[in-house]
């Protein structure tokens, strides 16, 4: 099952045409269809999960969320009923997820969200072609924002400015080229960077990788 890809921060991203989306702070999660089979196969981003899993609740949600609703799709849609293979990629996240890490708490009030579809052979959607295809029928992330992936909406993301709690997904094509000029980047929030670190004081066994990650990824947002 296709793994989703690490999305870079946006120092070295293009500062073309994009279409950012809200970022949900959760886990990624994987599920694979085919059209012989359905939705046989479930994973978290590196490895396969079952319902004794770790993240096992996720497969619960996805069959009474999505399942039923992302097969009528893949099966009748214009631009997806050729397909014979697909790999949806979902956000799993509570009312208390932060960085990965979720609250026990929230264990009945756990959310799945689809933010990207990946067609076999084809590869990921490009950004306007999936809310084409699942705006209306499913829920997906919120549009925060189009427009040019500039330095100053980077900045806007990262002091507060839009209604997003961790930051966004920008996802854009280079010069029109389709499937394969797909590029994303990652702005995030000063807040969340700033509670990351407050965490990783707190519980560094939680969330110090997550932080050595994200400084690698958006650099230090106060340097």
């Amino acid at each position: 099952m296709k793994p989703y890809w690490t999305i870079p921060g946006p120092k070295r991203s293009p500062r073309s045409h994009c279409i950012a989306f809200y970022k949900h702070d959760g886990t990624c999660i994987r599920a694979e269809w085919s059209r012989k089979n359905g939705w046989d196969k479930f994973g978290s981003r590196t490895v396969l999960i079952d319902s004794s899993s770790q993240y096992g609740q996720s497969i619960d949600i996805f069959k009474r969320k999505y399942a039923q609703d992302l097969d009528r799709i893949l099966k009748k849609s214009k631009k997806l009923k050729s397909a014979e293979k697909a790999v949806a990629y979902l956000e799993y996240f509570g009312p208390h997820s932060f960085a990965g890490w979720h609250d026990p708490q929230d264990e009945k009030e756990m959310d799945l969200m689809l933010f990207d579809l990946n067609i076999h052979k084809r590869g990921i959607l490009l950004p306007r072609d999936f809310i084409e295809v699942f705006e209306g029928e499913v829920e997906i992330p919120k549009v925060v924002y189009e427009g040019n992936f500039s330095q100053q909406f980077i900045e806007d993301v990262r002091d507060g400015k839009y209604p997003v709690r961790e930051g966004v997904v920008a996802k854009g094509v280079l010069n029109g080229k389709g499937q394969h000029s797909l590029w994303m980047s990652k702005a995030k929030t000063r807040w969340w960077f700033d509670e990351l670190k407050n965490r990783t004081l707190i519980n560094p066994d939680i969330f110090a990788r997550e932080l050595s990650d994200n400084l690698f990824e958006q650099g230090d947002l106060d340097g």
